[in-house]
This record gives C-alpha cells, structure tokens and sequence, in this order.
C-alpha cells in the first residue's frame, strides 16, 4: 500500500533488539491508514514488518551517552530526547511503538493531546520547527542534570546549590519522566501553544489503570466504553501492556481484533520473557585486553554506523573479541593469516581494518549472547550456532556469489526453476515500458531481504510512481541488513534493484522444504508450512526421518508427505552448495516444478537460538571435513 503524501510521516524510535507483535501492529495500523512510517534505530532491530521504512537514528541526533533510566531499566529519557530532535529537524509526526492507529491523522503544525485534565503526554506528538516551546524544551533537555523548570525560590537555590557539588542526581537516577509529560506541558503553557491541544479522546481514551481492558473485555464493549468519534489512536502504555498481555491475547479483544485485522500472529513474534529478575547477566573472562582501537578508529572503519554512545555499551564485548582475535591470529586459527583460494573471498579479507574486525566480532558476540545468555567459544567452537559466527568471518565464498549478491544459475540443473528476472538495475527508476507477460511480479532491493513489494504487470503511471518512491526509500538506506550482522557479502556490491516472476500461485497455500547443506551434505530437512496453516517446523534428516527436535520455532510431528521430487531436491541442494561450508537451500514446489525461494549463508543472520540445545550440538559435530574445520572437536 503507498504512502499518502497528504498525510504526516510517522517517525518512531526503536533503540535496538527484536520487535514483538504489539510494536508490529502499532507501526502496521499506521500504515493500513495511509501514512509512511520511519522507524528509527540505533542498534540492530529484528522483526520490521514489511512497509516500515529503516533510518539510523544517528541521522537525526547523535548522543554523546545513552541516558537510561535507572530504576526500570528503560531508555525512556533518551527516547524523550530524540523526539524533540526530530520536531526539530523534520515535519514528521512523532508517535511511540505503543500508539495503534484507528484513522488517519491530519497534517498540521501542533498535534498533541491531554492524557488527564491537567497534563499533555507526548506518545503523540508534532511541534513546528519555529515553536518557542520546543526551543525552551530542547534547551531543557540537554542538561544532564535537570530541575524542573517550574521550581522556584529556595528550592531551586538549593537544588542549584547541589549541581554545583556535583551531589545532584544524573538524569538516569531521577524521575522516569525527567525530560516527559509534566515538562512538555510547562513548556507549552508557558509559551502559549497549549491552545492546540487535543481533548482526552483524540490520542488517550484508555486510561493508564484501565489499559488491561484491550485484553479483556470483548472488542463491541471496549469501542462503547473508550472510543468516541474524535478519537484518532490509542495510546496502549506499553511497559503496563506488555505485563497485562504476558500469558496471552484473548479471542475477540480489541487487541486480538486489531492484530488479526492486521495479519499478525503473536506467536511470529512473542513478547520478551525475562522472568522477576530480568535476563540472566553475560559474564565475561577477567582480565579483558585493552583495546588497540580507539573509538573513533571504529567509528570511521565503519562509516559512522557505530556512534560513541554505542560503542561504549558495548566496551565489554569489543574487549572479549579483542581477546578473540589475539587468540585467533597467533595461532593462524582456521587460516586466517594464509589467503583464501583463488576466486573465493572472506569477510576478513572484506574488513579491511582491524577495527572493522574487531566491531564486527563484537557486534557477533553480542548478537549472540542476547539469545544464548553467553558469550561463543569462537577459538575452540563445538556448537553449528558457533561455527556459523566463525564462517561468517574465516569462510571462503566464490566470488560469482559475492558479485550478484545471488548463485550463478547457469550450472543448475534443468529440474531446477529459478525465478526470470525482467529488469535489473543499479539505479532506481523504473523504465517506461518493460517487455514483460502480464502477470503477478516482485520488485526487490538487494540492501535488505525485507525491500520487496508485489507488482501487477502492466502497470498504470500512479502505481510506477509508486514502485520508484519505493525504491528511492530503499536508495536511502545508509546500514544496509548485512551491516548490522556480519553478513558482509550482502554489502560488497553496489546495491541493485531488479523485478522478478512470482513464484506463489494465487491464494494457494506453498510449504517451503528447507535444506540444510553442512560440509556438502544435506543434514537437516526443515519444512515449513505457510501463514496460512500456522508457523510450525517440522524437521527431518536427510532420509526423511521425522527428528523430535525443535529449530526456530515449535515442531510438529503432523509432517507432510514425502514429495516425489524429494531426491532431486536433495541432489539441487548439494548441488548449489558445494562450493561452500554450509548453506541453507529453500525450495517449493509450483504444481510438479522445483523452485528456488532462496540461498542464504546465515539463517536469522546466525542470532536466533536453536531451540533444542542437543540439536545444536548435532549439527555442529556434523560440520567436519572443511577447511575452516577439518577434525571433529
């Protein structure tokens, strides 16, 4: 669905990590309303839904440090501070990944509301550039150590008293709300722009205590009780949401309406689950190294991707894969110091620089310990999870590979479809006319397996209009998807853009089989069956046999039959990964056509757990015989 560029771009900020169905529905029901939605970031984020646009959030304001807040452990004043960049540098519309859409919301200077009869919350939120309240506001929070503006008399001579000791608490030791609502709402009486305000309904109709209510009361009932004809969104208060939802969305809700009007499952992408105590902590080796790259080694080795603040969370790891790497070098691990085979390239050869290496080992070892609560063996690895981080790194890869950002098809064998490309270029634009059959086609950008839209050919100017804004938001993308996770052969090239066949037959459901190519041989059979049917994995070895294990998601011992084509699926995917350590093949079946739906190096770019840790271990005792590991463990 194209944007509406009557409507205000949505701005959001995500500071890193996975999103769940709630953010998802939040940022789709803008969409489903007509608006562009941008999603800020400054770490990696997982799980953006299709028609939610990437942008660094360094573009729009580079902190000097993170301010979390101390007591929940949230970024909640960092996020207050970004917003007001934002306003300040953009038209657009700030919303927070807990507002849902409900219409469309009007293009204007000031938008804004009243959460209770005193106090405007800015969940929702859009000042003009040239407004007195967000200059006051913005000069506001860039103290480190606020008092409120309002304090006066012998209060405030104290409280300055105490700055100047340094005895008055950071920002990330005061209020929750130290840069948030009651701030705004001065600022704006102050200046008088409070006159723009919208009433309760329009934005926060569902009180804070009465949130639960989305989950559990029947859709009917909750529109009776809460929305009224002006109200445009709901504002869902997140961290008490994602309490109140923990164990489930219930049939019928106005949630469970929401996300099903939507096409989200719960179940794609659960809420986190970090028990009273929160995430078990990562321990790391005493005695860390130094680093021998300084910060801003590292910020240019990568284009200014990794901003200071960044870095500096992220300083235990950066250490640990110094160790790494020390450990690794000495003892010319996996070959490192020799040069891979003539036409092959790796990405240690990519990363040219040792800072380079070294962020991109630490950001592995991070994206790592996120879902395994602790940090790889990467010197001694024992795990195929392990052995993976260390391919992405040390692996050869034929350069056919890394020049088309795709596999050379011309050694395919004849039994094996692959989709027509068109049109391919390395500029967006697409020509005036394609000589192409009518049909149903996709349009894809090489910078992230998630630019991709379906096109119907031939098309009408306004829907080519729409194809090339597309693609010109794609052009802007400044990290590209390998950045973030080491998949460094998806950024070697120049990025391009191209229309292929589609490969899915109307509305009939497609299984995809899943092959798992480890040192030549097909190892690990995963089948998974459509949206349509549910997410479940259903695994089997290379005989077919159903294995009890569970991979990504929940197995499943109702498997699908045997295709008749099962052997020469076999055979392709050996086939198409020989030349590599390991490749995941993914084929479907089109009527009695075998069709390539993918090749990737890296399943979930090598972050997700495998869910049966014995699994794990199996897979990675069967990665022997190879040049990165040539013995078993």
């Amino acid at each position: 669905m194209a944007a509406d560029r009557s409507l205000p771009t949505i701005g959001m900020l995500w500071m890193e990590g996975r999103l769940s169905f709630l953010e998802q529905m939040c940022m789709l029901s803008f969409v489903e309303q007509g608006h562009r939605v941008v999603l800020f970031h400054y770490g990696q984020v997982e799980n953006v839904p299709s028609g939610v646009e990437l942008v660094s959030a360094n573009e729009v304001h580079e902190p000097k440090q993170f301010i979390m807040n101390n007591q929940f452990k949230t970024p909640v004043p960092q996020s207050d501070i970004f917003r007001l960049q934002l306003m300040k540098k953009t038209d657009f519309l700030w919303c927070d990944t807990d507002v849902v859409a409900l219409a469309s919301i009007p293009k204007i200077d000031h938008i804004f509301g009243y959460y209770n009869r005193d106090t405007i919350c800015n969940a929702v939120m859009r000042l003009p550039a040239d407004s007195p309240a967000l200059d006051a506001y913005i000069d506001y929070s860039k103290d480190p150590y606020p008092i409120r503006p309002w304090v006066e008399g012998e209060e405030r001579e104290e409280l300055e008293r105490m700055k100047s000791a340094g005895e008055l608490p950071h920002a990330s030791d005061q209020e929750h709300s130290v840069y948030g609502p009651g701030v705004m709402t001065w600022y704006l009486r102050q200046h008088d722009e409070l006159k723009h305000a919208s009433p309760i309904p329009v934005f926060y109709p569902l009180p804070f205590r009465q949130a639960g209510q989305a989950n559990d009361i029947h859709v009917r009932e909750f529109r009776e009780t809460y929305i009224k004809e002006n109200t445009l969104a709901v504002h869902l208060w997140g961290r008490r949401m994602r309490w109140w939802i923990a164990n489930g969305i219930k049939r019928h809700s106005f949630l469970d309406r929401r996300l099903r009007n939507l096409g989200i499952r719960a179940s794609d992408a659960p809420l986190p689950r970090h028990g009273r105590k929160g995430p078990k902590p990562i321990e790391f080796p005493a005695n860390l190294p130094g680093l021998r790259a300084t910060t801003e080694d590292i910020r240019k080795a990568t284009g200014g991707a990794m901003s200071t603040a960044l870095l500096s969370d992220r300083e235990d790891y950066l250490k640990a894969a110094q160790a790494e790497l020390d450990k690794i070098t000495a003892g010319n691990l996996f070959g490192v110091n020799d040069p891979p085979p003539q036409g092959f390239l790796r990405g240690w050869d990519h990363y040219r620089s040792d800072a380079a290496r070294l962020n991109t080992l630490a950001l592995a070892m991070f994206n790592f310990a996120e879902s395994h609560r602790h940090l790889p063996d990467l010197c001694d690895p024992s795990t195929f999870m392990e052995k993976l981080l260390v391919m992405k790194l040390l692996g050869a890869v034929p350069q056919a590979f890394i020049a088309d950002n795709d596999m050379a098809f011309e050694r395919l064998p004849d039994r094996l479809t692959v989709p027509k490309r068109v049109w391919h270029a390395h500029v967006p634009g697409l020509p005036d006319k394609l000589e192409c059959e009518p049909g149903q086609y996709s349009l894809k950008g090489s910078a992230s397996a998630s630019h991709q839209i379906s096109l119907s050919l031939p098309m009408d100017d306004a829907k080519r209009n729409e194809a090339n804004a597309q693609m010109a938001a794609w052009h802007k993308t400044k990290t590209p998807e390998g950045f973030w996770t080491g998949d460094w052969w998806r950024v070697t090239s120049k990025p391009s853009y191209w229309i292929e066949q589609d490969q899915n037959v109307g509305e009939q459901s497609v299984t995809e089989w899943q092959f798992w190519v480890i040192a030549g041989c097909v190892t690990l059979v995963q089948v998974d069956r459509d949206s349509a049917r549910g997410r479940i994995q259903m695994l089997h070895d290379r005989d077919y046999n159903y294995l009890a294990h569970e991979l990504f998601f929940p197995s499943s011992s109702d498997t699908e039959p045997k295709p008749a084509q099962f052997n020469d699926m076999i055979q392709i995917a050996e086939t198409l990964a020989k030349d590599v350590e390991f490749a995941r093949i993914k084929l479907c079946l089109v009527g009695e056509k075998i069709c390539l739906r993918e090749f990737a190096l890296s399943p979930t770019a090598g972050k997700q757990k495998i869910r049966s840790d014995a699994l794990d271990q199996q897979l990675g005792a069967a990665w022997v015989g190879t040049s990165l590991f040539p013995n078993a463990s």
